[in-house]
């Protein structure tokens, strides 16, 4: 449990603060955040992050203001893997960085993902130059598994990835 930060599902009054994030190219170039033109355009990104199961919005306890995003995905290609891996996917807005906050909501989701989902393990891909992602994941307690540079596989892409897992024995060990 964590007395700083909360997770809630997305709701449409989020658009405010995802058009923030789609307006400056910080996040897309760390993480791949979609560009959203207009209001409009986070409207409908705020209802697509509301619909998804496992989307939530990171929101500070003491005035409720969302900080970030955390969401965990499906992952796998058999039925097994379905079932119990998923990938999980975060960013936290730049003006709260370097205070644990991130660190706190991962916790809430991982606690949640491998006590009450059952999940097996947990994957993360960042960018290749993204270290600070790469440092709370291993702080997190995930091990480096592969890279891959999808510049290889097709002209659309121009980066490399880094992928870590995170085993629930893991995870369970340490919390």
């Amino acid at each position: 449990m964590s007395s700083r930060v909360f997770l809630r599902p997305f709701q449409n009054t989020d658009a405010e603060v995802l058009l923030k994030w789609g307006q400056d190219d910080y996040y897309k170039q760390l993480a791949a955040f979609q560009h959203y033109d207009n209001f409009a355009q986070a409207e409908v990104a705020a209802g697509q992050y509301a619909a998804r199961k496992y989307s939530y919005a990171v929101c500070l306890m003491q005035t409720e203001e969302v900080i970030g995003l955390v969401e965990l995905y499906e992952r796998g290609t058999s039925e097994k893997e379905l079932l119990d891996t998923k990938e999980v996917g975060f960013l936290l807005d730049r003006a709260f960085e370097g205070h644990g906050y991130m660190t706190e909501a991962l916790t809430l989701l991982f606690d949640f993902a491998f006590k009450k989902l059952q999940q097996r393990e947990i994957w993360a891909g960042t960018f290749k130059q993204n270290l600070r992602s790469q440092k709370l994941l291993k702080t997190l307690g995930f091990d480096y598994a592969y890279a891959v540079d999808l510049s290889q596989i097709s002209n659309l892409f121009k980066y490399e990835e880094k992928y870590y897992v995170l085993k629930k024995a893991q995870w369970l060990k340490d919390h």
